[in-house]
This record gives C-alpha cells, structure tokens and sequence, in this order.
C-alpha cells in the first residue's frame, strides 16, 4: 500500500514539473515576465499571484489542483488551443458554451416552509419592565427586540431566561448592547 502511494505521489510529482516547465518556457518565449503574465491572467478574470505562478513553475503547486477557470485563463495567454491544451497537459478545459455555475446567493432549493411571523406572547414580567422604561429606552416597544427579548422562553419553556422584572431589565441592557448599531 505504502509503495502505491509513493508512486501515485511521484507521478503526480512529475506531472506537476513537466506541467511547470511547459508554462514557463511558453511565457519565455512569448516574452513574458511573471508580473506581465499575471497582468494578462487577471485580464481573464482570474487572479494570481507572481508567486503562486512560481510555485506552479517550479512543480511545488499542480496546475491540475488550480481551479478550471484559472487554468482556462493560463491557457488563453499561452495561446494553446483547447485541443493543445488537453493534449499537452491531459487537463480539461471548459468550453465557452458550458453553462455558468456562478453563485447567485440566496438558496438554491426554495424553503418548504414559506417564513412568517409569529404572534409575540410577552410575559408579564417584560410588559412591566415595557411599561416602566419604554420611554427612556424606545427600542422596548419594537418587535425586534421583544422577540429577542423573548427568545429563551419560546425555545426553552417558560423555566428558561428572566422570571422577575428587575431579570427582564437587567437581560435587556445586556442583550441591548450586542444589537445597537
């Protein structure tokens, strides 16, 4: 097993040289030094390093470990076909036409559940506490903080979070601190 391994890491060791050697010899020859090189490489949209190129240069990173992308602009400022591409590194190259798998944020895959609201159950003690400061302290009445407020009890029964009013208090100037702005 250990000799398995030794060999797949040699292999892809020497795939990694010979992969470096192709791109730096073709970046000499067009007259590139590393920072040009990366200048046309992020003209592609890709970013890159002088030293992340060196390091694949120098077979230490694999070019087959870059992301597809990265390596589609390597290869569009070598000047290497598709085709060219594939047979001197045996590397995949995407083809324009190949759908976009950008991320568009958001959830892929809509909730099943549609969110809304729930009624807010204020417990005595913070409508006493609502009552009390609601006027030196505005953000009581809203119905943020109220359901931060009541939080701990929703999800952890009436036992858990402030029993008292001077509890409620001390919780809000607590809580208050974190959710200013």
């Amino acid at each position: 097993m250990a000799t398995n391994d030794a060999e797949r890491l040699s292999s892809e060791f020497e795939r990694a040289v010979k992969h470096g050697r192709l791109i730096r010899e073709r970046r000499l020859d067009l007259g590139l030094k590393r920072p040009a090189f990366v200048s046309e490489v992020a003209k592609h949209g890709q970013d890159m390093s002088p030293d992340y190129l060196n390091k694949i240069e120098a077979g230490t990173r694999a070019l087959a470990n870059a992301s597809p992308e990265l390596r589609e602009a390597i290869r569009a400022v070598l000047g290497y076909s598709r085709e060219q591409w594939q047979e001197l590194t045996g590397l995949y190259s995407p083809s324009p036409t190949a759908p976009a798998t950008t991320y568009t944020g958001g959830s892929p895959i809509p909730p099943v559940v549609p969110h809304r609201d729930l009624p807010i159950e204020i417990p005595r003690e913070l409508q006493e506490v609502i009552d009390q400061y609601g006027e030196t302290y505005p953000e009581l009445h809203t119905p943020t903080m109220q359901r931060i407020l009541i939080a701990p009890r929703n999800y952890g029964g009436p036992a858990n979070g402030p029993q008292t009013a001077e509890q409620w208090f001390e919780y809000f100037l607590l809580t208050r601190r974190y959710t200013r702005a």
